[in-house]
């Protein structure tokens, strides 16, 4: 669904063709979300996109590697000397690993406001280097107040990457290219999470009568991340106008592409203020939004399978009939079918420009996948239909989090709302309660919960969808009656200003 905000000027003969067509059609008329106009304009868009790809994805994408292998480190290194060497109790561990959500989960919406004020390239760094460091002291832990200082540290370092860097590739691809990087920059969690234990068990042989093979995996794995965080600085540009990687040529076509995929809606051409100002209205904007507000909420319920499974997969797999590492090895498979799965549905979301059904297809997988791993007694049946589960329900992160971003033009409230969307982090929470040891080895009742939890999320999903379209009718039935002036003092509007604009048409 196409979603703008009309640019207009009474002195402009583009301005007053656009006019006609918003009084005389549908939606699909009014302020087109950018698309290339030729074939060579096609050419070029490739180009940019493709170092784009090679330098901001890819760097981004091995930050996030690294931010689930420094994330989950502790846990590993936990099978060998650490807690005795380093003075722990034997439930500091998964004490550490809740007390690193306590400042991961709230800090959110306060990261991103400040990745926008400071600029995303360079709190991205910032970030980087900050956890990196932090990853590395763990090699000094001599106690459990260390261990807890250092986790909850690390939750805040780490708190808001995410979004954050969500929000910077919002400002690098056109809101249809952009679906696709996110699904790539999200698929690499599971990366992570294969490598993470891969990486751990090669670095804990390494021992020596001064260092221990745990406070190896710590030094080796932040310094790594602090490498990465020199690299991010000199790489990662301020804008696409000044990226340093593109001739002038392609650097004047990216921004231009993005003024009007974007509705030019930026801050300092419409409030006279500088380009990253912060102001209360920013805020409130989104806070009384409760339409994004519930797609947020819909958003908890429709990650709520990517969390329950990362972590408990290999217990259900085990309650199918396989044991030990066997379990461990069998989890694979479905994380793989995950991974394919979400990069074809969101590329299919930015063929269709079409977010909130792509995102509903994906639910409906991991529902059927669910009830058919409850349902029946067959081991295999089950486990193939866990490979179903997984193959949906990677999409949704990505895809609302694209959906938000381009329905929300106004920059400084685009980056609160993506950050209000990282309280989706709290299904964590909702699946350690739900997946608890007592189920076992079926895990029958906490899927019938999933199962139930991902229904209310299609339905959900589906009455955002319904609001945003009579949401646009109405603005349409609005836009028939005026004259070209009023859609100049709609533009020149100080009571209403990016998609509160009645010129917007929201995408769904």
């Amino acid at each position: 669904m196409a979603q703008q905000d009309i640019k207009p000027s009474p002195h402009d003969e583009a301005f007053h063709a656009e006019v006609e067509n918003a009084k005389d059609g549908g939606d699909e008329l009014v302020g087109k979300h950018y698309t290339p106009e030729s074939e060579a304009e096609k050419a070029l868009d490739k180009r940019i996109n493709w170092k784009l790809d090679l330098t901001v994805l890819l760097v981004l994408s091995i930050s996030f590697i690294l931010c689930g292998i420094d994330k989950t480190n502790v846990g590993f290194v936990a099978t060998s000397s650490f807690v005795k060497d380093a003075n722990l109790h034997p439930d500091d561990i998964p004490n550490s690993l809740s007390l690193f959500s306590a400042t991961y989960v709230p800090l959110q919406p306060i990261m991103t406001l400040i990745a926008r004020r400071v600029g995303p390239h360079r709190w991205l760094s910032f970030q980087l280097l900050f956890w990196g460091a932090l990853c590395m002291a763990h090699a000094a832990i001599r106690s459990s107040s260390t261990l807890i200082a250092l986790r909850l540290l690390l939750g805040a370092a780490e708190s808001g990457f995410t979004q954050t860097s969500f929000y910077y590739m919002s400002l690098m691809y056109p809101k249809y290219s952009l679906g696709l990087r996110l699904g790539l920059f999200s698929g690499m969690y599971s990366v992570a999470g294969a490598f993470a234990g891969l990486l751990a068990y090669g670095l804990l042989h390494i021992e020596s009568s001064r260092v221990h093979g745990w406070q190896v995996v710590f030094l080796f794995e932040g310094g790594l991340t602090v490498l990465t965080a020199v690299v991010a600085f000199l790489v990662l540009p301020a804008d696409v106008a000044t990226a340093r990687f593109l001739n002038d040529k392609e650097r004047a076509h990216a921004a231009a592409r993005m003024e009007r995929d974007l509705a030019d809606a930026q801050e300092a051409t419409e409030s006279g203020q500088g380009g990253n100002s912060i102001t209360v209205r920013d805020i409130l904007d989104v806070l009384k939004d409760w339409k994004k507000l519930l797609t947020i909420v819909f958003n908890i319920l429709a990650v709520l399978p990517v969390t329950a499974f990362t972590t408990f997969l290999p217990l259900i797999v085990q309650g199918m009939g396989y044991s030990g590492i066997t379990a461990t090895l069998m989890s694979v498979p479905p994380f793989v079918a995950g991974t394919v799965g979400l990069i074809v549905i969101v590329a299919s979301s930015d063929h269709f420009r079409e977010r909130s059904l792509h995102t509903v297809l994906g639910m409906v997988l991991g529902l059927v996948g669910c009830a058919v791993m409850t349902a029946s007694a067959d081991p295999k049946l089950r486990y193939g239909f866990a490979h179903v589960c997984l193959s949906g329900v990677f999409a949704s992160g990505p895809l609302v989090a694209v959906w938000l971003a381009g329905n929300t033009p106004w920059k400084t409230s685009r980056s609160f709302v993506l950050g209000m969307n990282g309280y989706s982090n709290l299904a964590g929470v909702i699946a350690g309660q739900i997946f608890k040891s007592q189920y076992k080895p079926s895990y029958a009742y906490p899927l019938k919960v999933t199962m139930i939890l991902i229904a209310v999320g299609i339905v959900g999903f589906l009455f955002v969808r319904a609001m945003y379209m009579l949401e646009n009718r109405r603005r349409r039935k609005i836009r028939e009656t005026w004259m070209q002036q009023d859609f100049v003092d709609e533009q020149n509007s100080v009571e209403r200003r990016g998609d509160q604009r009645y010129t917007w048409v929201y995408g769904y």
